[in-house]
């Protein structure tokens, strides 16, 4: 399973859900710093280098089809707000 977060919250909350860092959650520029992510090493966490907030960011769709490439078969979770 793939999980989108985005927003820090929702990133926080898949982070103390994935203490075995088996899940892999991606998220945008903007819920993570690159200070902060370089600092995630080791949880399972990619950062796109666009910041996204909502499915109707125009980057939303390019988001989803990297995801996939990455994780062919997976289902993709996506953060509701």
């Amino acid at each position: 399973m793939v999980f989108l977060a985005f927003t820090r919250q929702g990133l926080d909350e898949l982070i103390a859900l994935n203490k075995a860092s088996v899940l892999s959650v991606w998220c945008g520029s903007n819920v993570l710093t690159e200070a902060e992510y370089d600092d995630m090493s080791g949880k399972n966490i990619s950062r796109f280098v666009y910041p996204l907030a909502s499915p109707a960011d125009a980057d939303f769709s390019s988001a989803l089809e990297t995801i996939a490439d990455h994780h062919p078969g997976e289902k993709i979770w996506v953060e509701n707000l």
